[in-house]
């Protein structure tokens, strides 16, 4: 992995991290495309990193966001 993709998910947990201080709601790193998905495999990449609350993330478990309209 690159440095600069490294840096990036490092700052995307730090953001996390930032939220979860200043609102007091707990949020945390999700996969949009989940690492052992049921039809489709994600990877540990930015670009597949989003920040969402901890309710949202139990909500969601293992799917794909389409997965749940």
């Amino acid at each position: 992995m690159a440095k600069e993709d490294l840096s990036k998910i490092k700052s995307i947990y730090k953001l996390a991290r930032v939220l979860s201080k200043k609102t007091g709601v707990q949020y945390v790193v999700d996969h949009i495309i989940p690492l052992q998905g049921v039809n489709v495999s994600g990877l540990h990449v930015p670009w597949n990193l989003q920040v969402i609350t901890r309710t949202e993330n139990s909500i969601k478990y293992n799917k794909l966001i389409e997965d749940m309209i």
